[in-house]
């Protein structure tokens, strides 16, 4: 069964980081990784096998400002219809434009729609985190690879820089 994929902040999502909050409770600050537009939020699917994870982190991490670790959430797609979420397929904004084609909107998001998907991530999802290096590492292969243009990134020049410097040993290496 395929997964979807929230980007989060993993601290937001502690069970134990504060020892006021009641068993089954979440953070409040959880809710800001589930900020809707229009009461749609936006997720990207990933396959049964995860075949395309990489690929999905490495469009995701091309929409931030910098390079920094990359944290995310998985949750089985099924759970989106016990909770009574639609899901549409629709263009994501990412600069790999093959990717784009897994990105998800889930609609007609109501408030506790959007609480029983906080506890669901909580409960039943699985938080991983991409470190910074490898984010690098995987931008800049999909440069190489020509998955992504180099000049539609709006990183600051520091890791333009950085992309250009582990691309040209990466080139030098496999020569």
């Amino acid at each position: 069964m395929p997964f979807i994929l929230r980007k989060i902040r993993k601290a937001r999502w502690y069970k134990d980081a504060h020892p006021w909050l009641k068993t089954g409770e979440l953070q409040a600050d959880a809710l800001r990784d589930l900020k809707t537009d229009e009461n749609v939020l936006s997720v990207w699917q990933i396959l049964d096998d995860k075949s395309n994870l990489e690929r999905v982190v490495t469009a995701l991490a091309t929409t931030a400002d910098n390079i920094c670790n990359l944290d995310f959430a998985l949750l089985n797609i099924e759970v989106l219809s016990r909770l009574g979420i639609e899901a549409k397929t629709t263009p994501g904004t990412s600069r790999d434009a093959s990717a784009n084609r897994w990105h998800l909107e889930l609609t007609e998001l109501s408030a506790n729609k959007v609480l029983g998907l906080a506890h669901a991530l909580s409960e039943l999802g699985e938080r991983e985190r991409v470190p910074e290096p490898r984010v690098l590492e995987l931008i800049t292969k999909s440069v190489i690879a020509g998955d992504i243009e180099k000049t539609g990134l709006r990183f600051k020049e520091r890791d333009m820089t950085r992309i250009e410097g582990l691309r040209a040993t990466m080139e030098s290496s496999s020569s």
